[in-house]
């Protein structure tokens, strides 16, 4: 594949997982309104809290095997089935996985109950999250399995329908029927059940009961390392609910989760570019003078598309909060610079860490990941008790930007690549200053009308200072990707 075939092909596959990625989110962020409006903000905090400890059990399901599939899934010969080897005993892994947390976990329902609400009032809760972690996790490695073949057309597929279902279960369920918290997690369970079918049965040419103990084996020595990797990864953004409900309440927890998913556009571009990205990667790691040269372009691209895209949803930052949740939630609003920053370091690794997966030393991404943690347990401690929810935040970007760091030098010992930090910096450097002044202007007591245009201005300004601040080989790649993203738009839409 040449260079002006891979960029083809990162354009073309951020554009479809993209289109995907804002599929299967749009119905959270659709139902977001409804659930916010049908529940109390004591009650919507609740299910937050939940599903910070509930996702510590959801890794244990497959123990992070998918890092293993992805990383192998290349080199298995199809003809001779031993992809098809890989596939069956990777899923059969995380099937039985599933089952036994499950099994597992649900006793310890009322006691979780007691130590994180002081009562056992939301054990029924805790059981089902714990019941819906288990279609959720099966659905995501289906899901990983499609963009390994390339399948982006059944991935949108399946995307929509999940999301119609699932937007049909909350109306049902959250808003007609009232079933509360309950219902969420009723939602969860039969949307990602009617996915995993679905994705399973489009790659149902690799699935059998065949399970390969020499295949299994060189994905458990590459992927188990990696999972207190995965644990302590999830902790950097669980612990600063956990923190924040034990000193302030459900309702803080509640204001704090609503900006996060107000964050949902930088949300799914991040994800969608390292949808796109990852997979190449791992193809590309032969190719070493290739990588090097690629790699710097691509994290000043991401670096640039990112924090861009961050500004521009601070332009209508109060408009957005207020078309998802009532007046109350608006507190939030500070949070949301931020937040958008804190997702260029939680993705920017997939960019920034070829080195670990070259030389097959994963455990330093647990090491770092353990030092990022330690970081934010910290943070939080200083800052939590004294600043509430704005300390929550600043203790999870500290996190973060600790693991992206760490990472990053870690990735150079043993695959040097020649980064231009120089242009991450300022274009970092850029957005604090221009957000900030953002912030100010969506709590000045100017009248909307002009606060927005204000906003709005700032947003220009931004985006030519940081197009400047590229240099010019990044410019033409920026306008090369973007004329070739949207020839793939345009050539959806004509066999649409």
């Amino acid at each position: 594949m040449t260079q002006k075939d891979s960029s083809s092909s990162i354009a073309r596959n951020v554009v479809l997982y993209g289109i995907g990625g804002v599929l299967s989110q749009a119905a959270g962020l659709i139902t977001l309104p409804m659930m916010v409006r049908s529940l109390t903000s004591q009650a919507y905090g609740t299910i937050e809290v939940i599903a910070s400890v509930t996702g510590y059990f959801s890794l244990l399901i497959g123990l992070n095997t998918i890092s293993g599939l992805y990383r192998f899934f290349y080199e298995a010969d199809e003809a001779s089935g031993e992809r098809r080897k890989i596939v069956s005993s990777v899923m059969i892994f995380v099937f039985l996985c599933g089952l036994t947390i499950a099994a597992a976990a649900i006793p310890l329902s009322p006691s979780l109950s007691i130590r994180l609400f002081g009562s056992a009032d939301n054990a029924g809760l805790i059981r089902l999250a714990f019941l819906s972690t288990i279609p959720v996790s099966i659905y995501i490695y289906a899901m990983g399995l499609l963009r390994l073949q390339n399948k982006a057309v059944p991935y949108i597929l399946i995307s929509i329908l999940v999301s119609v279902v699932y937007m049909s279960a909350i109306v049902l369920l959250v808003g007609i029927y009232r079933f509360g918290a309950a219902g969420y997690y009723q939602a969860q369970f039969l949307a990602n059940a009617v996915g995993t079918v679905l994705a399973l049965f489009f790659s149902r040419r690799y699935l059998g009961l065949t399970f390969s103990v020499r295949w299994f084996r060189r994905i458990a020595v590459y992927s188990f390392p990696l999972v207190p990797g995965a644990v302590l990864a999830w902790s950097l953004s669980a612990n600063n609910r956990l923190v924040l409900n034990a000193a302030a309440g459900e309702v803080q927890v509640a204001y704090y989760g609503l900006a996060n998913k107000a964050a949902i556009v930088i949300t799914l571009a991040t994800q969608a570019f390292c949808n796109a990205w990852e997979p190449m990667m791992y193809a590309m790691l032969r190719e070493e003078e290739r990588l090097r040269l690629t790699l710097p372009k691509i994290l000043n691209l991401f670096t640039f598309g990112t924090l861009l895209i961050a500004m521009i949803m601070m332009t209508g930052a109060r408009e957005i909060f207020l078309i998802l949740a009532p007046p109350e939630y608006l507190v939030g609003v500070g949070l949301l610079a931020v937040i958008q920053l804190r997702w260029l370091f939680t993705m920017g690794v997939y960019v920034i860490d070829p080195g670990t997966a070259k030389s097959g030393k994963t455990y330093w991404v647990t090491v770092m990941l353990g030092l990022a943690v330690a970081v934010n347990l910290t943070a939080n401690a200083a800052l939590v008790p004294r600043m509430g929810m704005n300390g929550a935040v600043l203790a999870e970007l500290s996190g973060y930007a600790a693991a992206m760091i760490g990472r990053w030098i870690v990735s150079n010992r043993f695959f040097r690549v020649g980064w231009d930090i120089r242009f991450f910096l300022i274009a970092v450097g850029l957005y604090g200053a221009f957000s900030a002044v953002q912030t100010r202007l969506v709590f000045s007591p100017l009248p909307p009308a002009p606060a927005f245009l204000l906003r709005f201005g700032m947003t220009v300004l931004f985006a030519a200072a940081l197009w400047l601040a590229q240099g010019a080989g990044c410019r033409t790649v920026c306008i090369d990707l973007a004329k070739k993203g949207f020839k793939s738009v345009r050539s959806l839409v004509r066999r649409a």
